[in-house]
């Protein structure tokens, strides 16, 4: 039976097509590979199974009144969504063996959480590419402690997934660069920067190869 990954998208995800095209084809790269699927959302979005491969499967968390559009800032609406999907993934996590657990933006606290708060130790995977606060543009304690907590996320990550070089800049001195991957979306069509989609799957599958490897058990 092929490794199961559970992605977590992030409190945003719905409005943000950006990530909703990078799930797509990180979905897709990951079942070339022949891995099980599974991506938590906090609800359907149309343009994320629009074309999102038929054998991932979808899961969402119960409607919470006045949480269906969370601000871009740190907020209370998105500590509740995100905390309702850390909920749904240790139960997801407790039903399936997953073997990766692949956070998007602030999808990657949920993931570390899930990984704290079962039995079974994940690895996770954090791809960052809306920082949950960036220093100078929001302030007050709640850019204070989300900062915290996304930079906590960050250290312990068994692989970090960034768009380009310009957004290690933004984490500072305390992201741990040997752990950092640089990889633009596989949109080659669209941009000369961008990856095709060959480059970017290979580019995925050398991560899994790296997160997966096997850990020499201490003596």
């Amino acid at each position: 039976m092929p490794s199961a990954v559970l992605i977590v998208a992030s409190t945003r995800v719905h409005a943000d097509p950006q990530e909703i095209l990078r799930i797509q084809d990180t979905v897709a790269a990951l079942r070339e590979q022949g891995r099980a699927v599974d991506v938590l959302v906090p609800r359907i979005a149309p343009l994320l199974t629009a074309t999102l491969d038929p054998a991932a499967r979808i899961f969402t968390i119960p409607r919470i009144p006045f949480t269906d559009d969370p601000p871009r800032r740190p907020s209370i609406r998105r500590f509740i969504l995100a905390t309702i999907m850390f909920f749904r993934g240790v139960a997801l996590a407790a039903r399936r063996d997953y073997a990766v657990l692949h956070g998007f933006n602030d999808g990657a606290l949920v993931a570390r959480a899930i990984d704290r708060g079962t039995v079974h130790r994940y690895p996770y995977i954090a791809e960052i590419h809306r920082p949950l606060s960036t220093p100078g543009f929001f302030k007050g304690p709640r850019a204070a402690i989300a900062r915290h907590l996304e930079l906590s996320t960050l250290r312990h990550a068994s692989a970090i997934i960034l768009p380009d070089a310009s957004s290690i800049s933004g984490f500072g001195s305390s992201l741990p660069k040997a752990r950092v991957s640089i990889i633009p979306d596989p949109h080659a069509e669209i941009s000369p920067d961008a990856f095709t989609f060959a480059e970017f799957s290979l580019a995925i599958e050398h991560i899994y190869d790296y997160v997966l490897r096997p850990i020499p058990e201490k003596k």
